[in-house]
């Protein structure tokens, strides 16, 4: 329809096909165009949604009818694309990670500024019904300490893009952006001002890390602490388990993208009046129902059709996206800074090999201001 906006979709596998699905049945927009390394999924889009299949990525965006693209081929490809498309005047939907070096980062965001495109990026966890409720309900913890997020897998390969190349970053940087972009999201306004990381390679034929440890603290003290593996599970495959810790209880939530059990949060107030005996009220908050437009994910409810939505009323009306190129941005450099804290700490050896003047007192304290402290 001449009124929708028309959008190609670059990588028709799994994601590219369920956006896909989202976009069709969007008031606004249309999926118009098909590109794809392997034609015949490309052809099966368009075969269910009408529209043309094109040859390579600059065919498509040499189309008229197209004015918005969906990027959802493997991330190695994310960068070059994207500043193609905002060559080409046209709006961008990425999915995660949006590029994989502080190098390409910058080049994204000076193109997209400079094409003056709107720009959205994937984290589809911000709008999780189970994540909302959890944000909606933190400011009744008074002071937030600390938020957990741990969410595992046991995954027995070790070839695919997880795992071949430094270049392409690790599970971290495959899964682990999720988890770094929900700390950021969860903890807002505060800012991540300081990042400690420790990652492993615990099957010794992946070429990249698949577990990794990550501390966050924020500007007004508190920390998140990250826990991302491919290499084990958390009651169930795939389960992400958080907690959130405040002055007068904590959250404890779980969300599983595969079914809707698991999908919960409960609210922990401790009154502090009885010190031997329970003194909490429990809340269980409610988590509605919502319609899935996939059998695989669902348990993700319907956020990928709020996403399609959200990137239909940025293009349309201005309205800021739920996950914006900054905030994108921000994901990958959690997790570039996570990996390079683990760097210096591989290159220093500081426990294994102490300096001399390894200091082990009070005064090696963070918080003590002493310029002679060195520990």
């Amino acid at each position: 329809m001449s009124h929708d906006i028309g959008i190609g979709i670059v990588g028709c596998g799994l994601m590219g096909g369920i956006h896909a699905d989202c976009f069709a049945a969007t008031k606004g927009l249309a999926p118009v165009a098909y590109t794809n390394r392997t034609r015949g999924k490309a052809e099966a889009l368009a075969k269910r949604h009408g529209g043309t299949v094109t040859d390579d990525f600059a065919a498509m965006l040499a189309l008229d009818e197209v004015q918005a693209v969906c990027i959802a081929t493997p991330q190695a490809h994310h960068h070059e694309q994207i500043l193609a498309a905002a060559a080409a005047g046209k709006h961008i939907f990425c999915e995660k990670p949006i590029a994989l070096t502080r190098a390409e980062l910058l080049d994204t965001q000076a193109a997209v500024k400079a094409a003056g495109v709107v720009f959205m990026t994937g984290h589809q966890m911000r709008l999780h019904p189970v994540i909302l409720a959890v944000r909606e309900a933190m400011p009744r913890l008074g002071q937030v300490y600390q938020l957990d997020l741990e969410w595992c897998f046991r995954i027995t390969g070790h070839t695919g893009r997880c795992w071949e190349s430094y270049r392409l970053g690790g599970f971290f940087m495959e899964l682990g952006c999720h988890a770094a972009d929900l700390a950021a999201f969860l903890m807002q306004p505060h800012e991540i001002v300081h990042v400690s990381g420790h990652t492993l390679r615990i099957d010794p034929e992946r070429i990249t890390e698949d577990c990794t440890n990550a501390l966050y603290q924020y500007d007004n003290g508190a920390i998140a602490r990250l826990l991302v593996s491919a290499n084990h599970r958390t009651r169930r495959q795939g389960l992400l388990i958080g907690r959130v810790l405040g002055e007068y209880g904590r959250i404890e939530f779980t969300v599983y993208p595969y079914t809707r059990a698991c999908n919960e949060a409960e609210l922990i107030i401790d009154h502090g009046q009885k010190i031997f005996v329970p003194d909490v009220t429990r809340e269980r908050l409610p988590i509605p129902e919502l319609p899935s437009p996939t059998s695989v994910y669902k348990g993700f409810f319907d956020i990928y059709y709020r996403q399609a939505e959200a990137f239909c009323r940025a293009v349309t009306e201005g309205v800021p996206p739920p996950c914006s190129l900054a905030e994108g941005c921000r994901a990958v450099e959690l997790v570039l800074a996570t990996y390079h804290q683990q760097g210096e700490a591989t290159r220093l050896q500081n426990l294994r090999h102490p300096p001399d003047d390894y200091r082990a007192d009070a005064e090696c304290h963070p918080l003590v201001k002493n310029d002679s402290t060195t520990g």
